[in-house]
């Protein structure tokens, strides 16, 4: 009985101490709060992250929503249309994969500053074969102009990791799968833009 009262004591002591009030203007806690990086909370952000061996150079990126009608910012929980100019300076890329990393535009809890941070998928964005989601192989040599579909809702458990009103970058890049190839990048492409 004695030893309850103590651990009782003890605990009330250690409650009250942690109580002591906050100063509220010099000690107020600011959540994360960033502003659109990079123009995205107007548009979308897009460049190349390829290395020197890619071949296939990304130019012109267009988000629609599936009647034509610009669509920003994006609502992932909807399909919707990515409409790409590229230029292949490789051969005819029949079968590719697609690997995806993504970062949320947030506040760091540790230094306080603005930046992107990785949302950990644990490989479940990579490895997605391109032919299949996309619907736009063969990816043949020369000029292309593709108009994807593309449904995330596959994704939604990843996506609901996001917040709302918030930039997000994704780094997509895309493997050569054809037979015979040794799954070497063929491009890499930078969007950073606003979900809903």
């Amino acid at each position: 009985m004695l030893s309850t009262v103590i651990a009782f004591s003890a605990l009330a002591v250690a409650a009250n101490a942690l109580a002591i009030p906050l100063n509220p203007v010099a000690d107020r806690i600011e959540l994360a709060s960033c502003e659109y990086p990079n123009g995205t909370a107007n548009a979308l952000n897009m460049y190349s992250c390829s290395a020197s061996g890619d071949t296939i150079e990304v130019k012109w990126v267009k988000i629609t929503d599936l009647d034509g009608k610009d669509m920003y910012p994006i609502d992932p929980r909807k399909p919707f249309i990515l409409e790409l100019v590229a230029y292949n300076n490789g051969p005819d890329y029949e079968d590719n994969k697609v690997d995806v990393r993504l970062f949320e535009y947030q506040k760091s809890w540790s230094t306080g500053k603005c930046g992107w941070a990785e949302i950990p998928t644990f490989g479940a964005l990579n490895g997605i074969d391109g032919c299949d989601f996309a619907k736009n192989c063969p990816l043949t040599h020369g000029d292309l102009d593709l108009k994807i579909e593309l449904d995330l809702s596959a994704y939604s458990s990843i996506i609901s990791m996001l917040t709302a009103n918030s930039a997000i970058q994704l780094q997509i890049s895309m493997k050569d799968y054809n037979p015979g190839s040794k799954h070497e990048e063929i491009t890499c492409v930078e969007a950073q833009l606003r979900i809903n």
